[in-house]
């Protein structure tokens, strides 16, 4: 099939063969990658028949995130874009902003598990439990994780986050293009382990944000009960205002009309004993 990820171009036969095995079942990746180096090697490449025997098969939660990167790049495209601007908004502390990037981060975590869901069903290949919670895990640690969210686009990922425990790159991946030199891998390496302490600090504060607005929308929610309450009994006392005002206003022209008739008869009688 053709590739559709982010930012790759199949330009070494390495990535062409790494992106069909990746986008096979789990059950069909060991077969059809061993078929890939058995035809380098009778080709010759011996080199290149190494680098596939060393593509190690993926695990269900890791097959389906990788089919997430090739069908439905755009929502997991989204997904990252919303992890930068959380990211972008810790770093700046812009707590409001925090507040309302929470929700949405946890709507969009949602959906985006049920699209994988849907997507590993429609495949024939239906996730279990713990494949599901992998997905999640994975997916949760990559909104804070740059540097795993361009390893899931990649569609390329072999083991879910909490699996490979957010291990160097070269753990979780197929090798790189240009065969990175020790030194910038060791560079790298180093990028990584300073990354994964600023996203464990991250994580935290994110957690605790979390429980803050989880707190903060129930009593909000309470709230807005009670004011819906009281604006209900202040319509209520509105209407028996309104409905006093005009019964006085009856009686006062009941009692108007009742004095003058009064003074009227009281004007005969007069008369009647004058005369």
């Amino acid at each position: 099939m053709a590739s559709t990820l982010v930012g790759i171009v199949d330009a070494e036969p390495i990535d062409q063969v790494a992106d069909e095995l990746y986008a096979l079942p789990p059950a069909e990746f060991v077969a059809a990658r061993d078929a890939h180096a058995r035809l380098a090697a009778d080709r010759g490449d011996k080199a290149l028949a190494k680098r596939i025997s060393a593509l190690r098969k993926p695990t269900a939660s890791a097959w389906a995130l990788n089919l997430l990167a090739r069908e439905a790049p755009a929502d997991l495209a989204a997904a990252v874009a919303l992890g930068d601007e959380l990211r972008t908004a810790q770093e700046e502390l812009r707590g409001g902003e925090l507040r309302a990037l929470g929700a949405r981060r946890r709507a969009v975590l949602g959906a985006l598990v049920r699209r994988v869901e849907e997507l590993a069903d429609a495949a024939g290949r239906p996730l279990g439990p713990d494949a599901v919670q992998q997905v999640r895990a994975t997916l949760a640690s990559a909104l804070a994780d740059a540097v795993l969210a361009a390893r899931i686009r990649a569609g390329r990922l072999v083991r879910p986050a909490e699996q490979s425990g957010f291990g160097p790159l070269a753990e979780g991946a197929v090798p790189t293009r240009d065969d990175l030199a020790p030194r910038r891998e060791q560079r790298r390496e180093r990028e990584l382990v300073q990354a994964r302490d600023d996203i464990t600090a991250a994580r935290e504060d994110i957690r605790r944000a979390d429980a803050t607005v989880a707190e903060a929308e129930r009593v909000l929610g309470e709230r807005e009960e009670r004011s819906a309450a009281l604006r209900a009994e202040l319509r209520q006392a509105q209407k028996a205002e309104q409905e006093a005002a005009t019964a006085a206003e009856r009686a006062r022209r009941r009692a108007d009309t009742a004095r003058e008739k009064l003074a009227r008869a009281e004007t005969r009688i007069a008369r009647l004993r004058d005369g």
